[in-house]
């Protein structure tokens, strides 16, 4: 396996901000990496790095001659009315280049050897990247990631998330030696994320990705934390990162308090130095001992607090296999703003949040029927489905409910009726209300808001609703 890039960051700064200070990696010729970190410690800026997109850093990046990079887009300028299928042949490397070479050349090349020559390393190259067939294998995955169709239509005219596929679908076919990628999967169901999933195990192209999708991370073949303006590399995928990252947190853990420790004593020995050397009474000829004890250990003390105070994040269930001694300190050390929960919860009683029983949901038509479920306090539900299944009509219609219980009764039932509205509208618009079959006084979700200008026109459910706004736990997408 041979290198394909070498990354040296020495400096990356917004302002007066410092983002990065020592960053450095390499990334091997089809290798996968996983790019980790907490928000705002500049990842996507790396990315921007790496694609050439931004310069203006302290640092040198060492790729190999002739190799080409790509990357997903974050901005879309300039795209004019390009369709969708145009946006994405004109991001693959090469294409359009070669493409204008077969077409323009066989009219005017006639006897002219060197346009001949031109022609033919460029049929050659194009065959090399199988852009022959390049269309129908962008439709396909269009088709994959639950845009079928959409390759006529205006890449402008796109939503925000379905740009962010489109993206995917042009790295995946740009047949490059290094594709740079940022949350591929955000915007992907659980087909599309399969497919990807299979493409990044099969690409033979080098990937460094940013995800927090821990499904794509189980792929990768390292891991890169940027960290305090620097990087570590974790050997494996991002389980392996974990079980070191343990180790690792345990070890500095230990390594601090041990120079806490031999600070507090020579901080001992510098207040019994002190006591002492008033009363030394010793020839002019030598130096006072308990002077030259004190000087000695202040100069220890002072290096030994340039150490400063590490800062740790593990995941919960890496927390749970630390030793009791490790997991009880790991409060001091955890990275601010992460949670971790350390005390067992299952003997405690959970109120019930949610018990819904065979719901049908959808608008002329029903998206899905016959379901049925119960949502516990402290647990946490994943609904799965394709794009356009219900996903986002099932927690709209749940949401409703949970509205109505801030002010109800605690305890109370309801159904939900048809609304008497009939003009539907999308999903996900945020404009669909819901009203429960309960007396006219008790109807109300909104007090005194206006009737929505569009409602579900098909729902029934049986559901029981507690009252705590507060307890209510999030809801995990797939």
């Amino acid at each position: 396996m041979y290198m394909l890039l070498d990354v040296n960051i020495t400096e990356k700064s917004f302002g007066s901000k410092s983002l990065m200070n020592d960053v450095r990696f390499s990334v091997n010729d089809g290798e996968k990496i996983g790019l980790i970190g907490r928000n705002g410690v500049g990842k996507s800026t790396l990315l921007r790095i790496l694609s050439g997109e931004d310069t203006d850093f302290t640092g040198e990046l060492q790729a190999r001659r002739g190799a080409v990079v790509v990357a997903t887009n974050q901005e879309y300028a300039d795209v004019g009315d390009k369709t969708v299928m145009q946006y994405i042949l004109g991001g693959l490397p090469e294409y359009l280049k070669l493409s204008k070479i077969l077409n323009e050349y066989p009219a005017k090349m006639g006897s002219n050897l060197k346009m001949i020559e031109t022609y033919s390393e460029a049929l050659e190259r194009f065959s090399a990247k199988d852009f022959h067939f390049v269309e129908g294998k962008v439709a396909e995955e269009l088709k994959n990631f639950g845009m079928g169709g959409y390759e006529s239509r205006a890449f402008a005219s796109l939503s925000g998330g379905q740009k962010r596929l489109t993206e995917v679908v042009k790295i995946m076919h740009a047949s490059a030696d290094l594709a740079v990628i940022d949350e591929p999967t955000n915007f992907m169901d659980y087909v599309a994320k399969a497919q990807f999933i299979e493409w990044l195990k099969l690409a033979p192209e080098a990937v460094v990705i940013i995800t927090h999708d821990r499904d794509v991370l189980g792929e990768v073949d390292r891991i890169i934390e940027i960290k305090d303006g620097a990087s570590v590399a974790f050997k494996g995928n991002y389980a392996d990162y974990l079980a070191q990252n343990a180790v690792k947190t345990s070890t500095g853990m230990n390594e601090f308090e041990v120079t806490q420790r031999k600070i507090a004593n020579l901080k001992k020995q510098v207040a019994y130095a002190r006591s002492k050397k008033a009363g030394w009474s010793g020839t002019a000829d030598k130096k006072n001992p308990f002077v030259v004890m004190e000087e000695r250990a202040l100069r220890e003390i002072a290096k030994l607090s340039e150490v400063e105070k590490p800062s740790f994040w593990i995941d919960k269930d890496s927390v749970a296999n630390l030793n009791y001694k490790d997991a009880g300190r790991y409060g001091k050390y955890k990275a601010r703003n992460v949670r971790i929960g350390l005390k067992d919860s299952g003997g405690q009683s959970r109120r019930t949040i949610f018990k819904v029983s065979d719901l049908s949901l959808g608008y002329s038509a029903p998206l899905f029927s016959g379901l049925s479920f119960e949502l516990n306090e402290g647990e946490v539900m994943e609904i799965r489905g394709r794009n356009g299944a219900g996903k986002s009509t099932l927690i709209k219609a749940l949401l409703s409910a949970t509205a109505f219980a801030s002010s109800a009764t605690k305890g109370r039932s309801g159904k939900l009726v048809q609304p008497r509205t009939a003009s539907p509208a999308p999903v996900g618009t945020g404009r669909s209300r819901f009203s429960l079959g309960l007396p006219p006084s008790e109807t109300s979700l909104w007090t005194n808001s206006r009737r929505a200008e569009s409602e579900y026109t098909y729902s029934s459910v049986r559901a029981t609703v507690v009252p705590t706004a507060k307890t209510f736990l999030p809801v995990v997408f797939a």
